[in-house]
């Protein structure tokens, strides 16, 4: 307050912010892009990326393509028993993946696991199904109890629960710790916490994620069928290894339609379990 009444502005210890230099602001700019620039280069060298190439066999693919369409409309009929075998992999994938994924994610999540050396070891066995890609389970799975549905189904088990115990252990990580502290003072021990604490925040993500893990094994299943894992996906490998490009543009057609009726039923389905039980909590 000045002598006359009047307020009188704050002072600051630290002098006024110096405005940026633009000089050092377009080095550095220029920097980051020579850096990218060099990094593109020297990917594209290491691929082989060639437009001209492209560009130079737009005849043999306008030949594929005549040879693609139209669809071959005859061969829908045969493709309903694939289809049926690539839902029953993904179906039980997402069961069987789902039952193990959530004790993983439980011991995986910092706040929950009762000892350290636990959630390391399981953090750390999580990272590692997470790290192998789910071709890598499938030729390792056929090798050991032969190819068929049962080798994708056991692949797409352990892709599922890489998923979705990932994804859990991130929402248990976020829950409220008031919640589990109550438990702990009624005199609840780590199984009550985790049951009575733990499991009623994350059951709506748990359901969403389990539905969010069928639509990805449905996808996954038409690749690795690729590899002889069973499902639709063996026979677009035999009609691709003939050459019948109009079957393998029906059997494309098929999985997209399919795809898209799952995906959409899901969808549905996730909005209304997921609103039904975070109503029944309420």
């Amino acid at each position: 307050m000045s002598a006359d009444g009047s307020a009188r502005p704050i002072e600051s210890g630290a002098g006024p912010t110096p405005p940026p230099d633009p000089w050092r602001a377009r080095v550095r700019n220029g920097v980051v892009a020579l850096v990218l620039g060099a990094l593109t280069a020297w990917s594209v060298r290491g691929t082989g990326f060639d437009l001209g190439e492209l560009f130079s066999n737009l005849k043999q693919a306008q030949r594929l393509i005549d040879d693609s369409l139209p669809p071959a409309w005859g061969f829908l009929p045969r493709l309903w028993d694939p289809f049926l075998e690539t839902l029953q992999i993904a179906y039980v994938s997402a069961v069987v993946g789902g039952l193990i994924a959530l004790p993983l994610a439980v011991l995986s999540a910092r706040p929950i696991a009762p000892l350290r050396a636990v959630y390391l070891v399981s953090r750390n066995a999580m990272n590692l199904l997470r790290t192998m890609p789910d071709l890598f389970w499938a030729m390792l799975f056929a090798s050991a109890v032969g190819f068929g549905p049962f080798a994708g189904t056991l692949a797409l088990s352990v892709f599922t629960v890489a998923v979705v115990a990932k994804l859990l252990s991130e929402s248990m990580e976020a829950i409220d710790l008031g919640v589990l502290e109550a438990v702990r003072a009624s005199g609840g021990g780590w199984f009550e916490t985790v049951a009575y604490g733990v499991l009623p925040q994350v059951l709506p993500q748990y359901v969403s994620y389990l539905l969010y893990a069928f639509e990805l094994n449905i996808r996954a299943s038409v690749v690795l069928g690729l590899v002889g894992a069973g499902g639709v996906g063996v026979v677009l490998k035999s009609q691709l290894a003939m050459f019948d490009y109009a079957r393998v543009t029906m059997i494309v057609l098929a999985i997209f339609v399919v795809v898209l009726m799952i995906e959409t039923v899901s969808e549905f389905a996730r909005r209304r379990l997921v609103g039904e039980i975070a109503t029944g909590r309420r």
